[in-house]
C-alpha cells in the first residue's frame, strides 16, 4: 500500500472520529458527568493521603480509557483496510 493511501486513510478516520466526538450520544456525556460527580463527592470525604490514592486511580482510569479507545480504533482501521483490500478477491 502506498504512502498516499495511508495518509488518506489517516485523514478519513481522524475526521470520522472527530465527527463522532462532536456528536456523541447524550448517554455518553451523562455517564462521564455521573462518574465525575461521584469522584468529586468522594474526594470531599477523603483524607489527604486517601485523596492522593483517588488521584492515582483517576489517572490510571484515564490512561486505561485512552488505551482502550486507541486499541479499538487501530483494530477497526485494520479490519476496514483488510475488508477493502481483501474483499475484492472474495
Amino acid at each position: 500500500m502506498d504512502e498516499s493511501l495511508y495518509q488518506a486513510k489517516d485523514e478519513f478516520f481522524s475526521q470520522r472520529i472527530n465527527h463522532h466526538r462532536k456528536h456523541e450520544p447524550p448517554a455518553v456525556n451523562d455517564a462521564y458527568m455521573d462518574l465525575r460527580s461521584c469522584v468529586e463527592r468522594l474526594r470531599e470525604t477523603l483524607s489527604g493521603e486517601q485523596s492522593l490514592l483517588l488521584r492515582n486511580c483517576e489517572n490510571a482510569y484515564h490512561l486505561s480509557d485512552g488505551e482502550f479507545g486507541r486499541f479499538f480504533y487501530a483494530m477497526g482501521w485494520n479490519d476496514a483496510i483488510r475488508f477493502l483490500l481483501d474483499g475484492r478477491d472474495a
